[in-house]
């Protein structure tokens, strides 16, 4: 079983890619955790809070749930779909 979580990277062309941690070694809280927030500032002088995980800087990341290995989501759909059965 794999936690799965949706994060999207920084900039403008708001890539986005799943980031999973192993059930057997975090829980749920533990794998949200290893996104360190961190505090950044726009080209414009906005400040926001961004996440940062293995070297990577995400815009932001949502939990989508726990699933078997052979069985992870590709897509929004197929996790809203499989997370119904």
């Amino acid at each position: 079983m794999r936690h799965v979580f949706k994060a999207t990277k920084i900039g403008w062309d708001e890539e986005q890619e799943g980031v999973w941690f192993d059930s057997d070694f975090y829980s749920k809280e533990e794998a949200e955790a290893e996104f360190k927030p961190y505090q950044g500032t726009t080209q414009r002088g906005y400040p926001y809070t961004g996440y940062e995980y293995d070297g990577e800087q995400y815009h932001d990341v949502t939990y989508m749930g726990e699933f078997d290995d052979d069985d992870l989501p590709q897509n929004d759909t197929e996790a809203r779909q499989k997370r119904k059965r």
